[in-house]
């Protein structure tokens, strides 16, 4: 009898800062920011365009990838010895939220111009639109939004036990790794917290999947 093959759990990974992830561990809290900052002028553009035909006071979002590492991921997201990567159980963390008012929770849709022009989004999907080049990030968002108070960041409690592992930069020196490591396991509650240093740029296993001619003719 054959075994059932598990079903991976989703999971959501947030690409950002050592400092950030010092602070979120800390205070036990992710922090939504205002999309005007955003380096992609196009997306954060479809989020002000919401914001002012919804006539919402604050609008703020925290963005995650439903993918898993890539090189394109770290430099764009992450790039330095300082990123690090997140991952969230998908379900721990979002269930809170979802109760929460103001929150809004979707995966982004990727579309080309053509497509826009021809069939107009509706504006509540607006928040969670983005061109078509950027398909291979995977993006998933959080939103925040109000139409009474103006908010410049929005504090969201989470549980330590909804992240199951931090991956340090691909970059970050093996002594610093270290260090860290040791740092965050003596953060209250992050005694078992896993962390680990990303081998996305150097994996001992790829390296040894092509043995030289020399070693199979022995």
């Amino acid at each position: 009898m054959k075994s059932k093959k598990r079903t991976p759990k989703p999971f959501l990974n947030r690409y950002t800062t050592l400092p950030v992830l010092l602070d979120m561990l800390a205070h036990k809290k992710i922090l939504l920011l205002n999309p005007t900052t955003w380096e992609d002028r196009n997306d954060s553009h479809y989020l002000e365009r919401y914001k002012a035909d919804k006539k919402l006071k604050t609008l703020l979002a925290l963005c995650f990838s439903i993918k898993r590492e890539t090189f394109h991921h770290w430099k764009i997201f992450a790039s330095g010895s300082a990123g690090v990567c997140v991952e969230f159980d998908k379900e721990q963390l979002l269930n809170p939220i979802t109760a929460q008012p103001g929150f809004r929770l979707s995966k982004v849709d990727y579309l080309y111009i053509k497509e826009v022009k021809k069939s107009r989004p509706a504006v509540e999907n607006w928040p969670f639109i983005k061109r078509k080049p950027f398909k291979d990030e995977g993006e998933f968002r959080i939103i925040y939004e109000s139409k009474t108070a103006e908010e410049p960041t929005k504090e969201v409690s989470i549980q330590v036990n909804c992240i199951r592992k931090v991956t340090l930069s691909p970059w970050m020196p093996t002594s610093v790794a270290s260090t860290v490591k040791t740092i965050i396991s003596q953060i209250d509650g992050c005694e078992k917290l896993k962390v680990k240093p990303s081998s996305l740029l150097e994996t001992n296993e790829w390296k040894a999947a092509i043995k030289s001619e020399s070693s199979t003719n022995k």
